[in-house]
């Protein structure tokens, strides 16, 4: 039973000294900290409390106040620069993420737009006369030459030309509209 009081005391010792230091020292360790983070009196907090939590773990060790104060300004240091290289690597996974969806997005909408158009100008070869139409799809969606649309047809690769222009010139007029 007098170990568990002797351990009380121990503790109770250690929490007065420590105390004692947070008192002592707290004011210039968040000084330090806002210069570091330019006067960010969040982070700066965040930088003051790690620093003590720290020290609270490692207090047995840093029995001298030079090296708790050493500890502690390193600390505070180190700290303020894991938090910035935290907020570099979340700035560009975030900028990644929102250059990626951004391609993501204008790739679905130029998708959009393509089949659109497609259907467009599907309706428009549609509304062709008959001889245009064949004509036409034969030329551009089947990729047949002039003549082997002739042949097929039956009809001179001059009358194959002058439906593939006629056709052309219509969708022109309709899409600039």
């Amino acid at each position: 039973m007098m170990k568990n009081t002797r351990f009380i005391l121990s503790v109770s010792a250690r929490r007065r000294e420590f105390e004692k230091l947070y008192d002592e020292y707290s004011g210039r360790i968040y000084g330090f900290a806002m210069q570091l983070s330019g006067g960010d009196t969040y982070l700066s907090e965040e930088i003051l409390q790690i620093t003590f939590l720290r020290l609270w773990e490692h207090f047995e060790d840093l029995r001298d106040k030079t090296k708790a104060l050493n500890y502690m300004f390193q600390t505070a240091r180190n700290t303020f620069i894991n938090y910035c290289e935290h907020e570099t690597v979340r700035f560009v996974y975030t900028d990644y993420i929102l250059t990626r969806q951004q391609e993501a997005d204008n790739h679905d909408e130029q998708q959009q737009d393509a089949h659109f158009l497609e259907e467009y100008l599907r309706e428009i070869v549609a509304k062709m006369p008959p001889m245009r139409r064949k004509v036409f799809v034969m030329s551009r969606y089947r990729h047949l030459s002039n003549k082997e649309i002739a042949k097929q047809l039956g009809i001179s690769e001059k009358t194959v030309e002058v439906h593939i222009t006629l056709a052309l010139r219509e969708l022109r007029e309709r899409l600039n509209d």
